[in-house]
């Protein structure tokens, strides 16, 4: 019975969120087409990592938030998350991450960014573990 109960509130769910996503699109009108992105070169005058923004060195590549906007609640999470797994094919990836954090901890120290660069140095702390664990296995 549990099951039943728990397939229709999924229903339920899915209709309120279509039905309020509806009405968000509704009262914003037609988005913004054939927008232009920025080249990165005109905000980081060349490097990402001199940006003066909230940076994140991912595996694919890396994001800019804008200071106002604040630290990614996301940023980095599988890392941290106990269902990933890497192995020593993956070390090149991993040590280049751990370069890239260590850089994005210390220019967020000296932008006065504590908690950004407190989120970076638990990263290098944990890629050091994974790092390590890929070396050993």
């Amino acid at each position: 019975m549990s099951l039943r109960y728990a397939h229709l509130f999924d229903s339920t769910v899915r209709t309120e969120y279509e039905r309020a996503l509806n009405l968000a699109k509704s009262h914003t009108g037609p988005m913004p087409t054939g927008r232009t992105q920025l080249p990165i070169t005109d905000i980081t005058d060349g490097g990402w990592k001199d940006a003066p923004a909230i940076k994140s060195r991912l595996a694919g590549g890396y994001c800019l938030r804008a200071p106002a906007q604040g630290s990614c609640p996301y940023a980095n999470i599988c890392e941290h998350c106990p269902s990933f797994h890497t192995d020593a094919t993956h070390l090149g990836v991993l040590a280049a991450q751990r370069v890239d954090a260590h850089d994005l901890a210390e220019d967020a120290e000296k932008r006065g960014w504590i908690d950004e660069a407190k989120r970076h140095r638990t990263l290098v702390s944990r890629l050091d573990a994974l790092i390590a664990q890929s070396e050993t296995a």
